[in-house]
């Protein structure tokens, strides 16, 4: 068995952190999950193109582990658009339609009014009001929630698993949504990370099963300034101190997801990490002694895609078949604030 523990001494980015028993989550599962990524794929090349960032194929794929990313063609398919595409795929996998939705929640952190709006037809930049009018989800209650960025998938199925048996709900749709071009500033090297796309899960309270098993988040508004906007829109992140804290805030949570469920790494099927950047994944499996063989990423065609990165991972591993059904798999991310955490479900 791997051990989970590392007898070394508290790191001052998590010594804080108070121990929590397991989430008593009642029984839901996932029902259905869908993906997309628009465009065709933007490889390395471009950037090369553009003389100001004095980068090429080789530094972006040593400093990020990055191939490709996507990036919508047409300006008019926004977050909308792609959440829409991914939700239909959701919904077929689980064998619903519209009105079987009692709740949307969704997220997204690249939208800004008017510079980056949600929609085609309007400035705003929520998107979960205009994905339920797009789709035909009448009956469903709607509200995003947005300023956990990357960990907005987690954060949102917590929320969701949360109000489904306290409000009598049947299915939830927790739905991200990625458009990161119209915010990034090509001055800056990191603009390289970002892929945009959409993913959708239905998480269903009509069963006896327990498929999410626990759920563990946790914030620190002290690293708050890591990310912001600049004066012209434009997203400005710094990457040394992510790069820094990151890792440690990861691998704790992934080893306090384990510990409080007595499990070790070698109880899991598989490990889902936040797509943020390959080298800081690699770093957090070095730290918890995750074997290569248990790890599914998709950055290097896809990107950093936010939000969108955990369930897109999901998405296509259980499209493809290597997710199957009956295995446990454990995600860990981080997002802006910081906000972090992680899952443990039981695919169905």
């Amino acid at each position: 068995m791997t051990s989970t523990t590392t007898g070394t001494v508290p790191d001052p980015a998590t010594a804080h952190l108070r121990p929590l028993p397991p989430t008593a989550i009642a029984p839901v599962r996932l029902a259905g999950i869908g993906h997309y990524f628009p465009g065709a794929p933007v490889t390395n090349a471009h950037f090369e193109q553009i003389e100001a960032l004095g980068i090429d194929d080789a530094w972006i794929r040593e400093n990020t582990g990055i191939v490709s990313r996507h990036w919508p063609a047409d300006e008019k398919e926004r977050a909308v658009e792609m959440a829409a595409k991914a939700v239909d795929q959701a919904l077929e996998a689980a064998g619903l339609g519209p009105d079987d939705i009692d709740l949307v929640i969704g997220t997204t952190s690249t939208t800004r009014p008017r510079t980056n709006p949600s929609s085609a037809t309007n400035n705003y930049m929520d998107i979960s009001l205009p994905l339920q009018k797009q789709v035909g989800l009448r009956h469903a209650t709607c509200f995003d929630v947005t300023s956990v960025a990357c960990a907005g998938f987690m954060y949102g199925t917590a929320t969701a698993a949360a109000m489904l048996p306290a409000l009598g709900m049947r299915n939830a749709l927790v739905v991200c949504a990625e458009n990161p071009r119209p915010i990034l500033n090509f001055d800056y090297r990191y603009s390289a990370l970002f892929g945009a796309g959409a993913a959708a899960a239905v998480w269903s309270a009509e069963t006896e099963e327990r498929g999410l098993l626990d759920v563990a988040l946790h914030a620190d508004g002290s690293y708050f300034d890591a990310f912001d906007i600049d004066e012209n829109d434009k997203m400005l992140m710094r990457g040394r101190e992510v790069g820094a804290v990151g890792p440690k805030l990861l691998s704790h949570v992934g080893r306090e997801i384990l510990e409080r469920n007595g499990l070790s790494v070698d109880d899991i099927d598989w490990f889902v990490p936040h797509q943020g950047n390959l080298n800081m994944i690699n770093q957090v499996c070095a730290t918890l002694e995750i074997p290569r063989e248990k790890l599914l990423t998709n950055i290097q065609e896809r990107g950093n895609t936010s939000s969108v990165s955990i369930p897109s991972c999901l998405s296509e591993n259980i499209r493809a078949g290597k997710i199957r059904s009956g295995d446990l798999v454990a995600t860990i991310g981080i997002g802006r604030g910081f906000s972090w955490g992680a899952m443990l479900l039981r695919i169905p």
